[in-house]
């Protein structure tokens, strides 16, 4: 006889299952893809409690965002997309989670895309075996059991006895289920909905702070060109011999891009698809000044941006060098080296980075110009983070001239490091022209 892995959908019922489940949602807060934040923990914690009460038919956008947000009634969804890009940061946090983390217990707790509605695994062993047709010999299998977000996972049939555990059993299995169909209906007709609608009708010019920063380059009529930084230094470029192989192709520097653009980009990619905006993605050495003419532009990463480097080197705020340690200087007073980080040092050493959000026109480019980029790649990875956060953006907002970001401008944030992991972000300076 052998194991096997069976993973199904899982309702908790009983006050036991329930302590499981905010046993599991602890560990998943304490880790380090969620302890440094407030706004994602805040998020799952609300939705899985309400869950666990079988309210799920409250676990809509809006009222999320007023309920954990505290976004007025009649704010508006895609304006403020706060729900949806907390919701999608924290399905990537938790798959993270789970990544780097060995199961201890026996369920796991998800968010399924399309729906804000929490889904419950539970991992059950069993003994099962099958018979090879060679020699008739039983083998172990270890096949886990798919289910699909599209469907409720089948109720097993449990022997009938009494229960006397809870009298909270009953209502809870069907007013879960209840919502979660409900829940799945909604999505897909909303989906259907926005499918047809035009693009258009998804700008609202209200003078929020996220679209500030973003209604430049969503209005303009061109396609957003997302320019990332790669890993090392154009001038160490050798050039690619005519007969390199398939592999020596894919294994050279250029194809190298870092874990945290690469997130700092998913970021920019979701905002813009929220507002039905096209977008493309390259990598900064290959793009020509050309290829930036007349388009809005995104530049990710700082010292392996040739772009970002050289757009920002006018104003204020920019990126310079000494030696091994790269800083970011303030013309003001550009004997500074306060906002710096040395290269040279050990990365377990490291507690803090710094970056540079911006957006600005570029009389270069004759368009708008977007900047997220830090010195290490935390820097990057927090600007990212920052860059599309309704509060943070409100918050440097409240610091501007009119309190709106409908304007040049750039931020300086200081980025805390815990162990290798992006930690908060604090602006610690800005220009508004």
């Amino acid at each position: 006889m052998g194991l096997a892995t069976v993973r199904k959908v899982w309702i908790p019922a009983s006050q036991d299952d329930l302590l499981e489940v905010r046993e599991e949602l602890e560990r998943i807060l304490a880790s380090p893809p969620f302890r440094n934040s407030r706004r994602y923990p805040s998020l799952l914690r609300y939705v899985v409690e309400k869950a666990l009460a079988g309210d799920v038919l409250d676990l809509k956008e809006r009222t999320l965002g007023i309920e954990v947000f505290h976004r007025p009634p009649d704010y508006d969804t895609n304006a403020d997309p706060v729900v949806r890009f907390s919701a999608g940061e924290i399905r990537r946090r938790i798959a993270q989670f789970y990544q780097e983390n060995d199961r201890t217990g026996s369920i796991e707790i998800r968010l399924p895309i399309g729906t804000y509605i929490p889904q419950f695994t539970r991992f059950d062993s069993r003994a099962r075996h099958v018979s090879k047709a060679e020699d008739g010999i039983p083998v172990p299998i270890n096949e886990p059991v798919a289910i699909s977000h599209h469907q409720p996972a089948p109720l097993r049939t449990a022997p009938q006895v009494q229960d006397t555990e809870s009298p909270f059993r009953p209502r809870f299995r069907s007013s879960f289920l209840y919502g979660l169909l409900a829940g799945i209906l909604v999505t897909v007709a909303i989906a259907k909905i926005v499918d047809l609608l035009p693009s258009e009708l998804f700008w609202h010019r209200a003078p929020t702070a996220i679209m500030g920063l973003w209604g430049p380059l969503v209005t303009d009529p061109g396609t957003v060109l997302i320019s990332v930084g790669r890993t090392h230094f154009p001038d160490t470029d050798i050039p690619e011999p005519a007969d390199a192989t398939i592999e020596e192709h894919i294994l050279r520097p250029e194809a190298r891009i870092s874990l945290s653009a690469v997130q700092a980009v998913s970021e920019v990619a979701g905002f813009l698809q929220t507002q039905h905006k096209q977008f493309r993605i390259r990598e900064a050495a290959s793009n020509t000044l050309q290829d930036l003419h007349r388009l809005p532009v995104v530049l990710v990463s700082g010292y392996n941006n040739t772009w970002t480097m050289r757009f920002l080197k006018p104003l204020r705020f920019h990126f310079e060098q000494d030696g091994s340690l790269h800083y970011i200087v303030d013309d003001e007073h550009p004997d500074g080296r306060d906002w710096s980080v040395a290269f040279d040092k050990p990365f377990a050493q490291q507690t803090e980075d710094y970056a540079i959000v911006a957006r600005f026109k570029n009389a270069t480019t004759d368009g708008p110009v977007a900047v997220i980029a830090g010195i290490g790649s935390n820097g990057s990875q927090a600007a990212g983070e920052f860059a599309v956060s309704p509060e943070a953006l409100d918050a440097l907002a409240r610091s501007a001239p009119h309190g709106s970001l409908d304007q040049n401008f750039e931020a300086v944030l200081k980025v805390e490091v815990v162990s290798g992991h992006t930690g908060a972000a604090t602006v610690v300076a800005t220009q508004f022209w």
